[in-house]
């Protein structure tokens, strides 16, 4: 077999679960006992041969109602054939949830940000704060031109008054 970007040169390995994910939910099932190496590794070899075993099922489903895509009620079907008939409420709100998670990530990534607000009422918002910010700008402006005249008249008083302390000081 020939190494290329995309092979990591094991194939068992691009077949199977991601044993991470196995090693994680073991984890939160059984959190109060320690899980040997051995019997994790049986874990994501009885979750691989399971997903295995269920996919060629509902494949099996699918060609039986001459269909070309499979479908997620073809996979409860094959659960009921397979004699899991008990998890088919389980499956179902789990599919319910998986369908919500990716409209929202959909909605997220494709569509607009929903808002309470109509785009009229967005646009007389924005123009409201930009009308207050041009009216605190020219608050600030009026301000600093207020305190530049009194700088300035200061400057001038101080001015005249040792103007009138030299003259003072001359007729002596």
């Amino acid at each position: 077999m020939i190494d290329t970007p995309n092979n990591s040169g094991n194939e068992e390995d691009d077949k199977c679960v991601p044993r991470a994910a196995v090693y994680k939910m073991i984890k939160d099932c059984a959190q109060h006992i320690r899980v040997s190496g051995e019997a994790k590794e049986f874990f994501v070899q009885c979750c691989n041969e399971f997903i295995h075993t269920l996919a060629l099922q509902a494949n099996t489903v699918c060609e039986q109602q001459a269909k070309r895509l499979v479908h997620p009620d073809h996979i409860v079907t094959a659960l009921n054939n397979m004699g899991f008939g008990s998890y088919q409420t389980k499956c179902l709100n789990a599919m319910e949830t998986a369908q919500e998670e990716i409209a929202q990530k959909r909605r997220k990534l494709h569509g607009k940000p929903t808002s309470i607000y109509t785009d009229e009422e967005l646009r007389q918002k924005q123009e409201l704060l930009f009308q207050q910010a041009r009216e605190e700008a020219d608050q600030l402006e009026e301000d600093d031109w207020a305190r530049t005249q009194e700088l300035s008249k200061e400057v001038l008083r101080q001015k005249l008054e040792a103007t009138r302390t030299d003259d003072d000081n001359y007729d002596n």
